[in-house]
């Protein structure tokens, strides 16, 4: 699977914080992050698509935590669920050096990993929920 910047959000989310923190680590050493914009909290509202009319509704605000970061005049920017300082200054880092040729291919093994992991888990989901399912045979009467 070839991987885009646009998603990092999404996946590293589900990576081992140990692991993002490693990196992360690695390049602050090498090229040295700059925080712009702290890790802050805050709740974004949901858009809803009504099926029936067709027209949008707020379901209702969920809580993220967003962070901007620059790393060699790169900006990195991170939204990430629930209140996670750390994890959406690391995913912010990573967005920050994905083009830059030195980290990429780590954050791609990264992201590799995890997806596989995201994968393995709806299957292991999707089996749960396929066990539970009942059969009814309509009887012709």
């Amino acid at each position: 699977m070839e991987f885009q910047r646009e998603d990092l959000n999404y996946i590293l989310q589900q990576a081992p914080l140990k692991k993002l923190e490693e990196l992360y680590k690695k390049i602050d050493a090498k090229l040295g992050v700059t925080v712009l914009s702290q890790p802050s909290s805050q709740t974004l509202l949901v858009p809803v698509k009504d099926p029936i009319s067709g027209g949008e509704f707020y379901a209702g605000e969920v809580l993220v935590t967003s962070t901007i970061v620059e790393i060699n005049k790169n900006k990195g920017w991170s939204m990430v669920q629930d209140e996670n300082e750390q994890l959406s200054l690391y995913i912010a880092t990573f967005d920050a050096v994905f083009e830059e040729e030195i980290f990429k291919n780590e954050i791609i093994t990264l992201c590799t990993d995890t997806n596989k992991y995201i994968e393995e888990q709806k299957s292991m989901l999707n089996k749960k929920v396929n066990s539970t399912k009942v059969s009814f045979d309509l009887m012709e009467g």
